[in-house]
């Protein structure tokens, strides 16, 4: 290297704001890269990377050209934000059986010469985990089916009895914390039985605290799934696997008896994705049963949920009560939808019309990404409160009045996060 070499580096290593200005442009992994040069690279990374926050989904359907790697990969390549967390959506066909992708010596060849490129067979959530930093947390579900998302064209697919992922990532999110918890068939005390269950499978009275073990309700509850006593989970997703719909009342009304503005929603799936961490600690237990996730965050974390009942069998009628959810004034700018549908519904439900719900979902909410599965059971309850109106709160839930459990219905989820 000459002299002038050397002092334009000096020039480009010394001035922070050039350097801003040239790597805020780059993706996350090349950003990570950027970051070795030197401290003050390094910094600069940092600087940007707290500065974004960008929400990221993606999906993979066999049908759709590309293998896994140019559908998923190449998108988690060029995300903007680190994620955080990840949260997946896979059918049972596609967790079951393995992916074949570009082995880890060919990778950076592969889609220019792609057969020319080595392959290898993994399982889908090991190409994840390959591809996401150390630091995000994965979990995730098998189920019959997927509803996904499209992150370059906007386009929502219910993907049924298919080969499909849907993936979304979270980064760091600044006053909101993300718990991932286990579910097991004796998850503080709860037993699959009748039990305070009423004729129509509406919880009964409610304790006042979790009495099982003597221990207060939420310090119980934290002990078992980490969320903290000092916050507040404004939606808790809950995926049964092998756990009954009973058991689904009565851990729903828990969380319902101690946290009073929080939304339930999930379904029951045919497996569960675990977080690297989370297997390593319970790597002696037995094997969970489902699975939770908790969001927690202040006021400016909104949730509205609502359920499409057997009924509700027509687009005029789906989108009446997709209205209701509308009404709720979520903001939309940084929102993420959900829906956990019946397997039962969809295209056959519909005389063989397609994706007759999301689109109904689209239409409402033109640019709030949607994902979630078709399983057997869903969870969920009306969760309609209005945010247009400055002053709202959620009203704390009647639980005499809810019922969790249903068959043949849809549960639609909308988030917004600050």
């Amino acid at each position: 290297m000459d002299g002038g070499e050397g002092f334009v580096v000096s020039i480009l290593s010394d001035l922070e704001d050039v350097i801003f200005l040239i790597l805020k442009h780059l993706p996350m992994k090349d950003l990570h890269r950027s970051a070795r040069v030197n401290v003050t690279w390094s910094r600069v990374v940092n600087q940007i990377k707290r500065n974004r926050q960008q929400i990221a989904w993606c999906h993979y359907n066999e049908l759709e050209p590309g293998e896994v790697d140019g559908q998923i990969g190449l998108l988690i390549d060029s995300l903007a934000s680190e994620p955080h967390f990840a949260l997946i959506f896979a059918s049972s066909a596609l967790q079951e059986s393995t992916v074949s992708i570009p082995s880890k010596s060919t990778r950076s060849t592969a889609r220019s010469l792609p057969r020319a490129a080595k392959q290898e067979k993994i399982t889908f959530s090991s190409y994840l985990e390959r591809l996401l930093p150390p630091s995000c947390h994965i979990t995730g579900v098998g189920a019959d089916g997927t509803v996904a998302t499209s992150f370059s064209s906007n386009r929502i697919v219910e993907l049924e009895n298919s080969v499909s992922a849907s993936c979304l990532f979270l980064p760091k999110l600044n006053g909101v914390d993300i718990y991932p918890f286990l579910l097991r068939s004796n998850f503080i005390g709860i037993s699959d039985s009748e039990d305070s269950m009423d004729e129509g499978g509406v919880c009964a009275a409610p304790k006042s605290a979790f009495d099982d073990d003597c221990t207060p309700g939420k310090e119980s509850i934290r002990a078992v799934t980490g969320i903290p006593s000092d916050k507040s989970p404004k939606l808790i997703l809950l995926f049964m696997a092998d756990l009954g719909h009973i058991f689904a009342h009565k851990i729903g009304s828990r969380f319902l008896e101690n946290y009073n503005e929080v939304v339930i929603a999930g379904g029951c799936v045919d497996s569960v994705i675990l977080d690297r961490r989370i297997e390593l600690q319970n790597q002696n237990q037995d094997e969970p049963s489902g699975l939770g996730v908790a969001f927690c965050g202040g006021r400016d974390l909104r949730v509205a949920s609502v359920v499409l009942l057997a009924n509700i069998n027509n687009e005029k009628l789906v989108e009446a009560e997709l209205s209701r959810l509308k009404a709720a004034h979520v903001p939309e700018r940084r929102s993420v939808g959900f829906m956990f549908a019946c397997i039962g519904r969809g295209e056959n439900f519909y005389g063989g019309r397609e994706n007759v719900e999301s689109k109904a979902f689209r239409k409402l909410f033109p640019t709030t990404p949607l994902l979630g599965f078709f399983g057997n059971g869903e969870i969920g309850f009306d969760h309609l409160p209005d945010y247009s109106d400055t002053s709202c709160t959620s009203a704390a839930t009647d639980l005499s009045a809810i019922k969790l459990y249903h068959s043949y219905t849809t549960i639609f989820v909308i988030i917004s996060f600050p």
